[in-house]
């Protein structure tokens, strides 16, 4: 009997836990299967398949023209290299990690969670966000001191200074992300919302820095003439400047509005009253959270479309290397010489 009693104590304290374990991991409802439409969740794989296909081959593409391309390897563009390797890392890692929880269920045909599967996408997930958040401040910055400090900027931006940066971007992200592995789930959702919202402002209040200051620059360029002679005698291109700046821009506002959806889910769904009330069933929540979840990963695979459209350098580059690609053997059999 009192065997007994012992082997139900110990089996209680491990359902106990299990049970927690479990409400811990689905804290996170992108992963509900519950009256979620199976079509719904085949339909976003196939998407999040086409999307990973274009995230790996583009950023990859880049990456591989601006390492074989010397005239490339400015400053700027070795930001630009870091913001395509987290969309690598997005489309090598996090993705298949999505694919792999989201599979699994249907085609072991059990509603079992996998939760330590579930914590290394949410962690690399956010690890990549982080990453990707803090090399677009990068590059904002970087536009803001080629323009305060265009005699000086070669100096003060430096290809190793830029690779600097971007590894501490990595670890940054990475120290964050690994809040969730040893604190509680609402210490880290507030401290990567904290960090989230530094790393919008920061970059907002470049781009209204860089707006104000070439405002000024272009007001004083139309009352007085010699002021383009100046520009012109420093070496300083305006509207090379302006081109660089317009594709931050772009950078900038694109990834925005690939997560503007998410954030708001995320505050919807955070928010008691509403995740509580009628108009949010569980499901209605789980759907939002896998669509928007895969609108963030468009992100990746629209950025390398973007580099190749707006910087005609890296156009020519990818074309150059397609070319050798596809019609290197049929030219060099057509050419033996």
């Amino acid at each position: 009997m009192v065997n007994m009693y012992n082997n139900c104590s110990v089996n209680c304290q491990e359902e106990q836990a299990r049970i927690s374990d479990n409400n811990v991991c689905f804290r996170f409802p992108v992963f509900e299967v519950e009256n979620v439409p199976q079509e719904l969740i085949v339909f976003n794989c196939i998407v999040n398949v086409m999307l990973l296909i274009t995230a790996i081959v583009g950023n990859l593409l880049v990456l591989y023209v601006a390492w074989k391309t010397p005239s490339l390897r400015s400053p700027s563009i070795v930001l630009l290299c870091g913001l395509a390797t987290t969309d690598l890392a997005v489309g090598l890692v996090v993705q298949p990690l999505f694919l792999s929880m989201e599979l699994m269920p249907l085609l072991s045909n059990s509603a079992e969670y996998h939760c330590n599967l579930g914590k290394a996408f949410i962690t690399m997930s956010y690890w990549v966000c982080s990453a990707s958040l803090s090399t677009i401040v990068a590059i904002s910055v970087d536009r803001l001191f080629a323009l305060s400090y265009h005699l000086r900027y070669n100096s003060i931006v430096t290809v190793p200074r830029g690779l600097c940066v971007l590894t501490l971007n990595w670890l940054t992200g990475g120290f964050l992300a690994s809040l969730i592995l040893w604190s509680g789930n609402e210490v880290f959702l507030a401290v990567m919302a904290v960090a989230v919202a530094i790393f919008l402002c920061m970059s907002t209040y470049a781009h209204v820095k860089i707006y104000l200051v070439v405002r000024r620059h272009k007001q004083q360029i139309q009352t007085q003439a010699k002021a383009v002679q100046a520009c012109v005698g420093n070496g300083f291109n305006m509207a090379r400047f302006k081109k660089s700046v317009a594709n931050a821009f772009l950078v900038h506002y694109v990834l925005l509005f690939c997560y503007t959806p998410l954030f708001i889910t995320l505050l919807l769904t955070n928010n008691d009253k509403w995740a509580d009330s009628a108009l949010l069933k569980k499901s209605h929540i789980a759907i939002a959270w896998k669509l928007t979840t895969t609108v963030v990963f468009i992100n990746s695979s629209v950025n390398p479309f973007i580099y190749c459209w707006r910087l005609r350098e890296l156009r020519v580059a990818v074309k150059g290397t397609l070319k050798k690609f596809f019609c290197g053997s049929d030219f060099a059999a057509a050419n033996p010489d």
